[in-house]
């Protein structure tokens, strides 16, 4: 849905500005993805699967590592 307002208005479109809840210094978008990356990349035009592969690394060392704590 961002990525769409993101290229629908691109005039008009803005991120909410700091301050977010207990956070000055960043951008709320970001506080809430965990990262400047996905912000960056939908500025920049990239597309959805491109985002996505953004993660699949971080994501499958988290499936790795959570697997001994898993009980069934």
């Amino acid at each position: 849905i961002i990525k769409n307002l993101v290229e629908m208005y691109p005039n008009d479109f803005k991120w909410k500005i700091p301050p977010y809840e207990y956070e000055y210094d960043r951008n709320p978008f970001d506080v809430i993805a965990g990262t400047v990356k996905i912000r960056e990349m939908l500025e920049n035009g990239s597309d959805l699967t491109e985002i996505e592969n953004s993660w699949s690394e971080d994501l499958r060392s988290f499936e790795n590592l959570r697997k001994k704590y898993l009980i069934y």
